[in-house]
């Protein structure tokens, strides 16, 4: 009888130790990421639009003044939540917000209300605008919680 309870108990402790070890980032994962965050697709839309790469990398990170991993949640919590907005409508507002040299925070009720704006898929009514309200909340306890 008590081998089979210490059978059951090392088969239960094996599955339950198995599911909570987290699984290591390969290279070629992490290297994935950078190449397809934000700040380094809007630096791609920068240089093919004619700007010079070293420059186009230095004014997005002006605009954003964050991290490239923060800003990337922040920019995934935005396209989870509204319908509407796709990571390319993003992409593109970063983008021009680089080339007039504006700054982009990603947590801005102001910011968030422009990027609906300027996508113009999306008429702003009292339910979007809660959401909008509801996003920007999220993604300063993002920015709070990862500084």
């Amino acid at each position: 009888m008590s081998k089979k309870i210490l059978i059951i108990t090392v088969f239960l402790s094996n599955i339950v130790f198995a599911t909570v070890i987290p699984v290591p980032l390969s290279p070629s994962s992490t290297k994935n990421n950078t190449i397809n965050s934000l700040s380094s697709m809007a630096t791609l839309n920068l240089y093919k639009r004619g700007l010079d790469k070293d420059v186009a990398e230095q004014k997005v990170l002006d605009t954003l003044s964050g991290d490239t991993n923060l800003d990337d949640l922040m920019a995934q919590n935005i396209v989870a939540q509204l319908e509407a907005i796709e990571r390319e409508d993003i992409i593109n507002f970063v983008s021009n917000a680089a080339l007039y040299g504006k700054n982009v925070d990603l947590s801005s009720y102001e910011t968030l209300i422009s990027l609906l704006q300027k996508s113009n898929k999306v008429s702003l009514n009292k339910v979007i605008l809660e959401k909008v309200q509801k996003i920007s909340l999220e993604n300063k306890n993002i920015k709070s919680i990862y500084s």
